[in-house]
């Protein structure tokens, strides 16, 4: 079992003895795991800046929910590394499991318990990694050269075909990596001359021809790569046109400023993960600091809608927390009581009917807090449905202060 910090496979066990197949499994395919049986553990892990692959087990998909949204709620002041989320569940939760994955709420799952295929776990978390852009390139090759080793019995044109094929492939991905290496090298030639306040000179065809390449998660982090190259030229490019608009002192203060800042960022970088993983994270203590005032959750994926709505509140004497997907939203909705939700009907991940469902459903800490649906749909099909699923009623965004104030009065009389 490698170290916490290196670790792209993380293991929840909540009973050992149910989950020591699954273990098994994973210590002979993967060598950079670590199991963990608690939340502060998996808080730590979290906010560690390696991608993961989180398998959380539980006697029911509720409680693989619950350990998972509640961490998020615990870790909503924290930068959280990429990851993706997998349920392993006894096998009568199955058809919960395949909703909840329909609707964006877990990433895959597995029936565990009893497990019966067991090279199943080994898939998912290869797929689920080369989402997250974690790809190794010689471990592939290796598991490409014990496959033909096995297939001595295929046709020999079938056999031939397949080589052709990979050869192929292979030869499309070092294309693709060259014409990365040259627009990196592209941009940061242009980051030179715009420090020494040159005219710059992009190909933006060919950034243009390379972007629109980049549709697979496989090559995510030669994206991310481009992305820190291109704002790096943004920052000096702004800093320049800085520059131009002071004069005298103000001039060298404001750049000196924005250097110094600059620098300190850097310096961050290097000890920003020691300094949180370090930190002893109590998610319960956490989870339970709570505001005396009316709670109201706000669901809402436009930004600007979401502003407005945010600023509207905020003229109250309420708390109000905010949130864009539905993942975050089941993540406020298990950890904390509020007093009203709105929510957004559809979502990014998941859409807002399936939250309410769950929100209203017996086991959910929420279960009574009343729902109004936010809608731009003036046919109301889908409101219908929401309301069917337990929701109280709809606004036409966007929200107004006389709507909301109606909706005070009678979900918050004493707000």
């Amino acid at each position: 079992m490698t170290q916490p910090s290196e670790a792209q496979i993380v293991l929840y066990i909540t009973e050992p003895q149910s989950d020591e197949i699954v273990l098994e499994v994973i210590k002979k395919h993967f060598e950079d795991y670590v199991t963990c049986d608690s939340l502060r553990d998996l808080c730590k892990l979290l906010i560690d800046t390696k991608p993961k692959v989180l398998l959380l087990t539980g006697d029911s998909l509720e409680k693989s929910l619950f350990i998972y949204y509640r961490t998020l709620e615990a870790l909503k002041s924290y930068h959280l590394c990429d990851h993706k989320f997998v349920s392993l569940i006894p096998r009568q939760f199955e058809r919960e499991a395949y909703e909840a994955h329909a609707a964006g709420i877990i990433d895959d799952y597995m029936i565990a318990r009893p497990v019966y295929e067991l090279h199943r776990i080994i898939l998912i978390c290869e797929h689920l990694l080369s989402e997250l852009g974690v790809h190794v390139q010689d471990k592939e090759m290796l598991a490409q050269q014990t496959y033909f080793s096995k297939i001595d019995h295929f046709d020999n044109k079938l056999k031939q075909a397949l080589k052709q094929g990979l050869d192929y492939k292979s030869q499309l991905q070092s294309e693709f990596e060259s014409s990365i290496i040259e627009i990196e090298n592209a941009l940061e030639r242009a980051v030179t001359r715009v420090e020494m306040e040159q005219s710059v000179d992009l190909d933006i065809a060919k950034l243009q021809e390379t972007l629109s390449k980049i549709k697979s998660d496989q090559i995510r982090p030669e994206l991310i790569k481009l992305q820190e190259r291109a704002i790096s030229l943004l920052e000096k490019t702004l800093d320049l046109k800085t520059a131009e608009l002071t004069s005298g002192t103000n001039a060298e203060e404001a750049t000196t400023g924005a250097s110094t800042e600059t620098n300190s960022e850097e310096k961050d970088k290097g000890y920003v993960f020691n300094r949180l993983y370090n930190q002893d994270i109590d998610p319960e203590k956490v989870l339970k600091e709570k505001n005396s005032l009316p709670s109201i959750l706000v669901v809402e994926d436009d930004i600007i809608s979401l502003q407005l709505t945010k600023r509207l509140i905020d003229k109250y004497k309420m708390q109000c927390d905010a949130v864009t997907t539905g993942r975050q939203a089941f993540a406020s909705l298990t950890a904390k009581k509020y007093d009203l939700v709105l929510m957004d009907v559809n979502l990014p991940d998941t859409n807002g009917i399936y939250i309410v469902g769950q929100a209203a459903s017996q086991q959910s800490l929420n279960a009574d807090t009343p729902i109004i649906m936010l809608s731009g749909d003036k046919h109301k099909s889908t409101v219908t449905k929401a309301m069917q699923k337990g929701a109280k009623g709809y606004i036409i965004k966007p929200l107004q202060k006389s709507s909301f104030d109606r909706l005070i009065e009678k979900y918050i009389p004493k707000a």
